[in-house]
């Protein structure tokens, strides 16, 4: 049956295992089997195909860790409004489901390692023994903001970082705060701890200004690449990488799940050993530098001046040589470089911009490797890239269990 013809596996549920499953905005598959999560993330990624004129049907590769799975976590400190008699004052959570403006409180999130609840309760319980009032973004008044949790999976190494506003009487200046909140972190093993200013009204976890309280402000992480076909894992598909992760890196939140990703980017390239490979949107240079030994030259272009400081600091880390990295948007670089073999791009969920489409176009690589977070974005993109590629092959993997997203990656070929 083709994929056109394919209908929304039927929703089966189950009782989800997290008693605050559809009040937190977080999980909303979770009352489905994997299983069933995995049917449906295949029939929707066959589905988008399908919209580029495509008959393909990639079973989605299960995650290899369901639980426990995320690196990356940002956790909101938010009032209780309408305040509750002899109830609590202060929440530590994620935002509720629908609603920007109120902090779900979390005890022990399954996606985060089981040291997070402790962690979690530890912060919670000093921000209300100093009384440190949250930030309430209605009235733009109060301290906390967020906790940033970072944790290696491989390595074993973790950050958290204490996001506040500016501008309050009671800031990190105040005698004692810091040492006091490292001190409420101590029974957990922390590589390094940040304290980070919000001064904007904007609700989120970035920060224009961060400070070191211990460590060195990163963390380490690896990856282990390996071959994914039925043929075994050749030698030659194997690498080993380390990555920096800073505040403001963007890495992929299922490391385990990355390393899949990759292996696979890493066995297309390998199969035809390009001279020259440009990774476009590259981040930190996770992709590109994970296929760096099989090429001739690597460059990478990213418009975040952090990432290809991030990107620069890793090709060294792992002693490679013939990487360089430039800072710009895709769109605008893409067209002042030399001709490559082949073209790597990870756009983020909106896809290709435009410019960059008719960019790849007019001046076709012999292969392009298309990664998506964002499979109806993908088949727009590929009605475009057909005019002079053809799909070769399509994989699927599930970065995000007990989620809706999955992440999708094409192989093209030039026609003719």
């Amino acid at each position: 049956m083709s994929a056109s013809s394919s209908s929304p596996p039927e929703r089966v549920t189950s009782q989800a295992p997290c008693r605050r499953f559809g009040e937190c905005g977080g999980c909303a598959s979770q009352d489905v089997p994997y299983d069933g999560q995995l049917e449906a993330k295949s029939e929707r990624v066959a589905a988008a195909f399908a919209a580029a004129g495509l008959d393909l049907a990639p079973a989605v590769r299960p995650a290899p860790a369901v639980w426990r799975y995320r690196n990356k976590l940002e956790f909101a400190f938010g009032d209780v409004y309408p305040p509750e008699d002899n109830g609590p004052w202060l929440r530590l959570g994620f935002k509720a489901r629908k609603r920007w403006n109120k902090t779900v409180d979390v005890g022990d999130c399954l996606l985060a390692s089981e040291d997070a609840s402790l962690l979690l309760a530890r912060v919670r319980a000093w921000a209300e023994a100093r009384e440190l009032p949250p930030y309430n973004s209605v009235k733009r008044t109060g301290l906390l903001r967020y906790l940033v949790l970072r944790e290696a999976k491989n390595t074993g190494e973790r950050m958290v970082m204490l996001v506040t506003t500016a501008g309050d009487p009671r800031l990190p200046a105040a005698a004692g705060l810091k040492e006091s909140f490292l001190s409420a972190l101590s029974p957990v093993p922390v590589t390094t701890a940040l304290w980070g200013i919000n001064a904007g009204v904007s609700d989120t976890a970035e920060c224009g200004s961060r400070e070191v309280l211990t460590g060195e402000g990163s963390i380490t992480e690896a990856l282990n690449l390996r071959g994914l076909s039925a043929g075994g894992d050749p030698p030659a598909a194997r690498r080993s990488l380390r990555f920096r992760i800073s505040p403001q890196s963007f890495f992929q939140t299922n490391t385990l799940a990355t390393e899949l990703l990759y292996s696979q980017v890493r066995e297309w390239v390998r199969a035809f050993s390009p001279g020259a490979v440009q990774d476009l949107y590259c981040g930190g240079g996770g992709i590109g530098l994970s296929v760096a030994d099989l090429c001739g030259e690597l460059v990478g272009v990213e418009s975040n001046p952090l990432g290809v400081a991030d990107a620069q600091a890793n090709a060294a880390l792992n002693g490679i040589g013939n990487a360089r990295f430039v800072q710009g948007l895709a769109e605008a670089v893409l067209p002042t470089l030399p001709p490559a073999d082949a073209v790597i791009v990870d756009p983020p969920r909106p896809g290709l911009h435009p410019k960059l489409l008719a960019a790849a176009v007019a001046r076709p690589a012999s292969r392009l490797i298309y990664v998506s977070c964002n499979p109806d974005a993908l088949a727009r993109d590929l009605k475009a890239l057909g005019a002079v590629y053809a799909v070769s092959e399509a994989a699927a993997f599930d970065l995000f269990p007990h989620t809706p997203h999955v992440e999708t990656a094409v192989l093209l070929a030039r026609r003719g």
